[in-house]
Parts: structure tokens; sequence; C-alpha cells
């Protein structure tokens, strides 16, 4: 938004929406320069902010990502927006847009690097999705939709903490079964190829080195759920005989 006003008034190419952003903007427009200068400051440090307080979430629950990664990518994106819009002077034709979905190609990128596969499980999903996610509110800002940057930011707080805690109640429902295993055994494929026997759906499988009575073994973490309980019973004593693990429990919560 900012100063396009002009710019879509003369090209006709969109027009300018209605709202408490745009009564921001052209209050701070109609200063001369200075008011102009004062929407790109503050542009670029609710960005900083709004980037902030998401980063800060993650930071917080130790994720890959964190509070500086997700300001400096609120901020970029902003000063890209920014860019985008100031960047050619005059009524020189222009897409706006065409800066900042590079921007937003590149944040993809970057969130792409935060996704780590480990066995069956894939970790980092949910950090790379924020990442994009301020990319968009950085954009936001840098556009001059402030409001909806920060409402943008309410609502992924509470996605990310609310809705976690439904994410991991979810989670917790199911059978947990737990094995310990030799360093140089195949209990992961033996694992997929008996739960597939017995029909076993599965997910959140992590694999580990852990010790056990002094010796260095591998602990292997699963989250099962059967039709019926005794297939997961029957999975367990043929594992148990077949695979020969160093120990295999379950517990149901």
């Amino acid at each position: 938004m900012l100063n396009l006003t002009i710019f879509a008034e003369e090209s006709g190419a969109f027009s300018t929406p209605e709202g408490i952003d745009t009564i921001i903007v052209n209050f701070f427009n109609g200063l001369g320069w200075w008011g102009n200068l004062i929407l790109i400051v503050l542009s670029l440090l609710l960005a900083t902010i709004f980037g902030g307080i998401i980063g800060l979430q993650r930071e917080i629950n130790g994720h890959a990502a964190g509070f500086r990664t997700h300001v400096l990518i609120a901020l970029a994106t902003a000063l890209i927006m920014v860019l985008s819009i100031y960047g050619i002077p005059g009524s020189a034709s222009r897409d706006p847009m065409r800066l900042a979905s590079a921007g937003v190609t590149g944040a993809g990128f970057i969130g792409a690097g935060c996704i780590i596969k480990n066995g069956s499980s894939v970790r980092g999903l949910t950090t790379s999705a924020t990442i994009w996610l301020v990319t968009a509110i950085g954009l936001c800002c840098g556009a001059g939709f402030f409001v909806v940057g920060a409402i943008t930011t309410l609502l992924s707080i509470v996605v990310l903490i609310a809705f976690g805690r439904v994410d991991r109640w979810i989670g917790r429902r199911g059978t947990h079964i737990v094995i310990l295993s030799d360093i140089d055994s195949t209990v992961l494929s033996d694992l997929l190829v008996y739960l597939d026997k017995y029909h076993i759906s599965y997910r959140d499988i992590d694999s580990n080195f852990s010790e056990s009575k002094g010796k260095k073994v591998i602990r292997t973490h699963v989250v099962v759920s059967a039709k019926h309980s005794e297939d997961i019973d029957k999975f367990m004593e043929d594992f148990k005989e077949n695979v020969k693990p160093l120990d295999i429990t379950r517990s149901k919560t």
C-alpha cells in the first residue's frame, strides 16, 4: 500500500482497499516526504516485532529456526516489499508484486532447510510453516497492512500455543511401544514389516542412541493403533520371538 494510491489511480491496475490501514497510510503520506519516511520505518519496525513474537515462541520450544531467524526473515521481506513500492520512482510501468513473489520463493528454500527426516518421522514442518508465515507478515507490514499483520500474528500465536496442546493431546492417544536393540540390528526395517503384517497403523517413529545396563543401544519409539487390541499383542509376541530385541515394552495413554 504505502504510496501506491497515486499509482493505482493513474494506471487503473488495482484499487487500494478501504480500511484502517488505508487511513493510517494516507495520513502519513499526507505529511510529505518525512511522513513517508516514518511509514517506512514503522513498516520495518512492526515487521521486526511481529516476526519476533512468532520467533520467540519457536525459540522457547527449542526449534531449529528461532527468534533471530524469524525476525530477520520478517524484516527482510518487509524491506523487499518497501523496495518493490519505492524502488522505481515516478509513474513508470511496474509490478510491485514481482519482487515480493521472489521473496516468498526465497523464504520457501529457507523453510525447506528446517525439515528433517529421521526414519519414517519428519520434523520441522511447523517451523518451516512459520518461516513462510512471517514472510507473509513481513510483506503485509512492508505494504502498509499493519492491522492485518497484527491480527495474523495474534492468530498465529493462538495456533502455535493453543492448537499445539490439542495436537499433543491427539498424539498421546494410542499405544506407545519402546524397543531396545543392538546398534547393528535392522530393527527399524523389521518393525515396519511386522506392523504391516498385522495391519497396524503407526506414526511418530523415532530412533536414537541410548544406554541400557551400561551398553550402547538403539531406542526406537513408535505410536501405534489397531482395530483390535489383540492385534498389537500378537505383533509384540511375534516381533519378540523372531526379531529378538533386547527389550520391548508398551503403554497406552
